[in-house]
């Protein structure tokens, strides 16, 4: 048979106009069937993971255990809510209550998705409702943000090739530093931007080496970049962990696929700018341009860190204070860090961070908060790395002898067992202050004077720690005034010519005071009348009338008397250094 008589393939007869068509089955037997059977199947392959690992969930169990107390103890006490933390909660209650990105006009400071997060959380738990005050719904949120953090740094070390001790000392050190624990307790968009930013360590660190897993990464890096835009700063140390795991067969392609979706989410920002008319400068209205270019290029720089004077080094020591362990231990094994394999990438992102430290620009008071997971897994691993050094060598190499092994072990936990000893004792004192000392009582005996004492019809300039409660309260939005916006929002309107004679008070903490370079008498600086000419009148025309807390947890409510005789303005403090116990003069206006 020729292929030219060779008979086709049979085709079905075409079906006739009056034949009927057959049933359609849509019953679910086939699916509810195959739900006995994968359930078979799952269960047993869990359970036997659960089996392999159960070591490793004992301990990430102890650990969350140990996180969690340590944190959520005296949470709502210490520190004592600040300005930057009221704004981001400010910002969160906008937008369930208002459905905007703001109580003020969003002006591109920082990517909305962080406080999209919070308010997320706010309005899945009632938490305005339920928290003491408005800032502690928001801390609430951190305290979920650390005890997701503290098993993806363990499996971070565990998928670098740190050994349980290894991973157990640096999650440990990421528990109980007193740095810790003070920063990530605060209500700031830094807390938020870390489980994602461990999580795209972890995913591109995958043992698959599958695209997946490096689009997720990109996905994670790209959510944490668009929750702050200071974690754009960590990309390069995850495309050398990316690099280092991906199969060599297909690298191009995985870290070429990363970038696209990497670029693709972050694109969403400026995306939403463009959509809003706002991407670039133009009359009447903000801009994303002018907000980067205030933030990278326009911002009144901190100083140099080695400057005894300078706002940035009173940050640094601020940092020392709460804790001089844990950034002095990672600042001395940065450099075994990077040159181990394992712990390179985790070392390259903290020693990006350390040499941008070295800029006289902006330091933001936060800075650290990122930088601290890293830090803590920087030690841990070099720790297991010096523990196990001299049993692997490579092949042909003699092997070291047994007795000479063992004996480096020795004095490797010994002085690891001496290191825990002493910084323990040191770690215990602020542990102590930070689960036990009521910082927050100024503010809280603040709040309550103003509610009770002030009526809703004045005109109340405020930080935004009290914002939100005062708001609540049943002050109208509109009378109860942020003081930086002042002079800078056109949507703040004040009765009165000046306007300054329309405020009734001014309810200002130490920080703030401080930062603001108003004395604690209520003297304005001519640095105060040049920025906030109207906050700075006001000041000048008034008389204080209540003043809660002790030392910088003060915070003093001021009566504006346009009669009153005008403080004569002061010169610009100089930054200073703060108690041990607390922050500099200023850091803590340098967060936003």
């Amino acid at each position: 048979m020729t292929a030219s008589t060779r008979p086709g393939p049979r085709l079905p007869e075409p079906r006739s106009p009056e034949q009927p068509l057959p049933p359609l089955d849509i019953s679910l037997d086939g699916v509810v069937a195959a739900g006995p059977r994968l359930r078979h199947r799952v269960a047993p392959a869990l359970a036997r993971r659960a089996r392999r690992h159960r070591i490793d969930l004992v301990l990430v169990a102890v650990l969350l255990l140990a996180g969690g107390l340590v944190h959520a103890a005296g949470m709502y006490t210490s520190p004592a809510r600040f300005d930057d933390e009221g704004t981001y909660t400010a910002y969160a209650w906008a937008v369930a209550n208002w459905h905007t990105l703001g109580h003020y006009t969003y002006w591109y400071a920082h990517p909305p998705l962080g406080w999209l997060q919070i308010s997320l959380w706010t309005w899945l738990t009632d938490g305005f409702d339920r928290a003491p005050y408005a800032v502690g719904a928001a801390r609430e949120f951190m305290l979920v943000c650390k005890l997701v953090t503290i098993p993806l740094l363990y499996a971070l070390g565990r998928r670098l090739g740190l050994g349980r001790p290894g991973s157990v000392l640096g999650v440990t050190v990421f528990v109980f530093s007193p740095l810790a624990v003070y920063f990530t307790r605060a209500a700031l968009l830094d807390n938020v931007v870390t489980p994602w930013l461990v999580a795209a360590f972890l995913l591109a660190a995958s043992p698959r080496r599958s695209i997946g897993a490096a689009v997720a990464s990109a996905g994670c890096l790209a959510v944490a970049v668009l929750t702050k835009e200071t974690a754009l700063l960590y990309l390069p140390a995850v495309v050398v962990l990316l690099w280092q795991r991906a199969d060599r067969r297909n690298r191009r392609f995985t870290t070429a696929l990363f970038a696209a979706w990497f670029i693709l989410l972050c694109a969403a920002f400026p995306l939403y700018a463009l959509i809003k008319n706002e991407l670039l400068v133009g009359p009447d209205h903000v801009s994303l341009e002018w907000a980067v270019r205030w933030q990278l290029f326009e911002r009144t720089g901190s100083g140099s860190i080695f400057d005894p004077a300078s706002t940035a080094s009173a940050v640094i020591h601020s940092w020392l204070a709460q804790d001089p362990w844990l950034p002095q231990l990672a600042l001395l094994l940065v450099v075994p860090g990077l040159l181990v394999r394992r712990t390179r990438a985790v070392a390259l992102a903290f020693a990006i961070q350390v040499v941008l430290l070295l800029r006289s620009g902006y330091l933001p008071y936060p800075y650290v908060i990122a930088m601290i997971p890293f830090a803590a897994l920087t030690i841990g691993g070099v720790a297991d790395h010096l523990w196990r050094w001299g049993e692997a060598r490579p092949t042909g190499a003699r092997r070291p002898a047994t007795a000479r092994r063992r004996a480096w072990q020795v004095a490797v936990a010994g002085l690891c067992g001496w290191l825990l000893l002493a910084v323990g004792h040191a770690w215990s004192i602020p542990l102590r202050d930070l689960r036990e000392v009521n910082r927050d009582a100024g503010k809280a005996q603040a709040l309550a004077w103003v509610r009770d004492r002030v009526p809703n019809s004045a005109y109340v300039v405020v930080d935004d720690s009290l914002w939100v409660d005062l708001v609540r309260a049943g002050h109208p939005a509109d009378r109860v005034i942020w003081f930086t916006k002042l002079d800078v929002d056109r949507d703040v309107k004040i009765p009165g010519s000046p306007s300054w004679t329309g405020i009734s008070y001014v309810v200002l903490d130490q920080q703030d005071d401080l930062a603001s370079h108003v004395q604690a008498d209520g003297r304005p600086s001519a640095d105060t009348l040049r920025m906030f000419p109207t906050l700075g009148q006001a000041l000048r025309h008034s008389v204080p009338v209540a003043r809660f807390g002790v030392g910088l947890d003060t915070i003093t409510v001021r009566e504006v008397r346009p009669e009153t005789r005008a403080l004569p303005a002061t010169r610009a403090l100089p930054a200073t250094r703060a108690h041990p116990a607390s922050q500099p003069a200023g850091a803590r206006r340098t967060a936003r």
